[in-house]
């Protein structure tokens, strides 16, 4: 499988296999899905560099990296309900724009994106959901 990836920043997968989820502080997310308005933003988050995704998925080499980014949703473009009882799921959502800003740094490497104002979506969600035991 050809790839030209070079750097896959996840923390991994743990022994009880969960994979890609790490804890986050209280201050590091703030969301109001009614006003169509949520935020995610870390600074100098440590995580493992697996190079590649075929690396995170095995025990392999990685390298400690840190990570800062500040992704925010704004701009209400519509509202969307979903109930599907049969399947055990409902959601409200507000579809939104999205904006992020994101920086990476270890040995020998570093990355910047442009500024968030230069990286807006037309298209994002922020909402609740209701699924599986959470559902009734």
């Amino acid at each position: 499988m050809g790839t030209n990836q070079i750097h896959d920043y996840n923390p991994g997968i743990q022994p009880n296999g969960v994979f890609w989820t790490i804890p986050i502080g209280d201050g590091a997310i703030d969301v109001n899905p009614g006003k169509g308005r949520a935020r995610l933003a870390a600074q100098n988050m440590a995580i493992p560099d697996f190079h590649d995704f075929v690396n995170s998925l095995y025990p392999a080499t990685s390298v400690p990296a840190v990570v800062s980014f500040d992704v925010r949703w704004f701009d209400i473009q519509s509202r969307r309900n979903a109930n599907e009882p049969d399947y055990g799921y409902a959601g409200e959502f507000v579809v939104t724009k999205a904006s992020i800003e994101w920086s990476s740094h270890q040995d020998g490497f570093s990355f910047q994106s442009d500024p968030a104002s230069a990286s807006i979506t037309d298209y994002a969600i922020v909402g609740t959901e209701r699924n599986g035991v959470f559902f009734h």
